[in-house]
């Protein structure tokens, strides 16, 4: 079982596999951290113009209760990168101090390195 909450007035347009995924990947990171997850906003909120938010493809984190935030979300993304290429998880940069933002982006192009070629 898997325990995440969501800040009152989230709002989902669905919940596809990618994101049960990443979900579970989040739950157990945070869980080793004695924090449960919450999720701060989905399809709902102000983003930039072509947010994967608005397709429901992206989520954004809670951080609060984690003594090294940073740290934690660089095993999340190391770990989801792992399951799909597609994931991308930004935090720490300028716009992203006070959560983590997670995306599942159907635009990128796996770079041929990683494909074994």
């Amino acid at each position: 079982m898997i325990k995440v909450l969501c800040k009152e007035g989230v709002w989902f347009k669905e919940i596809g596999y990618e994101f049960l995924t990443l979900a579970r990947i989040v739950y157990r990171v945070y869980q080793k951290h004695g924090v449960t997850p919450v999720v701060t906003s989905a399809c709902d909120g102000k983003h930039m113009n072509g947010s994967w938010h608005y397709e429901g493809l992206a989520w954004d984190w809670r951080v609060w209760g984690l003594k090294d935030p940073k740290a934690v979300w660089d095993e999340i993304r190391k770990e989801a990168q792992a399951v799909d290429f597609r994931y991308d998880i930004v935090f720490g940069d300028e716009a992203h101090l006070d959560h983590a933002h997670t995306e599942y982006d159907l635009k990128k192009i796996q770079n041929s390195r990683f494909k074994g070629v």
